[in-house]
């Protein structure tokens, strides 16, 4: 997306709206040509990350502009998955006025879009899988769709949190290290509950996947990307004074995923920050959504409850309604964060792999994802459901 630089625009942040802007073509008679730009105002001023090191931060893992065997793919991938799309949004959505008109008009308006980037890729600027997903977002709030996937992630955190006393448990049980084996690796089955992912709604619709099965889906070890020994080391030589976590899914993912890591660094004595998305897109978990949750999760796992009140723990909003994360856009709330933190944990196929996979930071860091997407599984030559396990300490130290 574009930004308009907040020096020129009184502070305020706005956003290029996709849906409405009219495409860059080179037009004969230019003069002649009436073009618009529609911005959207954010409700945040948006800052760069501050812990990105030097080298020029690239967001993305590819330009689609660049690439156009990639390019036609990920084309396809948006439009044959659209009839499976739109069927979730009707199943989902709450505001049932003129809904089957809704969906028609916002169906027939992304396949013009998908046309238009096939014929023109470079039509709103660079092409990549980011900005594809959050064209798509756009749409959908353009046609009075803000959180169609509001009673799923409802019902998901519901299944989860009645499963999460025996998940504590089980860990509980667990010798030290092999707890810190298991906690990474339930991080890791939380994060195959991705309705972005199509092979993981293709599977959905066969039969219903539960916590212990999508933890034995992951590739097994090593991972396609295995530094596991290396945090456990880490984890063993001092303790982690503040992590700052960018969560991903709702339901299992956050619940089942995250919450007992949560609780592991809480009780090594860290401060720990979740960041979540400001505003709804997919199943992604909001920091509003959040705050609530870990209101049902304290009465399960009491130290959640005394570290949410001492503010040890703490929820902040990422600044993004996106399924990826680009980091030269984030809140303030999450650069004040960061600026005094050791640990930077990011989650998620979308924000720790089509976004952000190569970027390196001025702290620790700890990417956790599994890729669920032929294409990259192809570009990556791993299997199906690989892991990523990625920790990383900066140059400085």
């Amino acid at each position: 997306k574009a930004v308009v630089s907040t020096q020129s625009t009184g502070g305020k942040n706005y956003g290029e709206n996709f849906a409405f802007s009219d495409s860059f073509e080179v037009n004969e008679v230019m003069s002649k040509a009436l073009e618009f730009l529609e911005l959207d105002r954010l409700d945040q001023p948006l800052v760069k990350f501050p812990l990105l090191s030097p080298a020029e931060y690239q967001a993305d893992l590819i330009d689609l502009t660049l690439d156009t065997a990639a390019r036609h793919y990920w084309l396809d991938i948006f439009k044959d998955g659209l009839d499976r799309f739109c069927k979730v949004i009707r199943d989902g959505e709450s505001n049932r006025n003129h809904i089957d008109r809704r969906i028609s008009f916002f169906k027939k308006k992304f396949l013009e879009c998908l046309a238009l980037l096939r014929k023109n890729p470079f039509a709103y600027g660079i092409l990549t899988v980011r900005t594809l997903l959050d064209c798509r977002e756009q749409f959908l709030a353009e046609f009075d769709f803000y959180d169609p996937y509001l009673k799923f992630k409802q019902e998901e955190n519901a299944a989860a949190l009645a499963a999460l006393p025996e998940r504590l448990e089980v860990l509980r049980m667990l010798p030290w290290e092999e707890r810190q084996t298991e906690l990474i690796r339930g991080i890791l089955g939380g994060n195959i509950f991705d309705w972005g992912s199509s092979a993981v709604v293709k599977l959905n619709e066969s039969k219903q996947i539960d916590f212990a099965e999508a933890c034995r889906m992951v590739q097994t070890r090593p991972w396609f990307v295995d530094h596991l020994e290396h945090w456990v080391k880490r984890l063993r030589r001092k303790p982690i004074r503040k992590m700052v976590l960018f969560v991903d899914n709702s339901g299992a993912d956050v619940v089942l995923g995250v919450v007992p890591f949560v609780v592991e660094m809480l009780r090594m004595g860290s401060e720990v920050v979740l960041a979540a998305n400001s505003r709804p897109a997919l199943n992604d978990i909001t920091s509003h959504e959040l705050r609530v949750l870990l209101t049902q999760v304290a009465p399960l796992a009491p130290s959640i409850g005394e570290a949410s009140a001492s503010g040890r723990l703490r929820v902040v909003e990422n600044g993004s309604g996106s399924p990826c994360l680009d980091l030269s856009r984030v809140s303030q709330q999450v650069a004040d964060e960061c600026v005094d933190c050791d640990l930077i944990v990011i989650e998620g196929m979308g924000r720790a792999v089509h976004t952000n996979f190569n970027c390196t930071f001025e702290r620790e860091s700890l990417k956790l994802a599994v890729i669920k997407n032929k294409w990259l599984c192809d570009k990556f030559n791993c299997p199906m459901f690989a892991a990523v396990c990625k920790y990383e300490v900066p140059d400085s130290q």
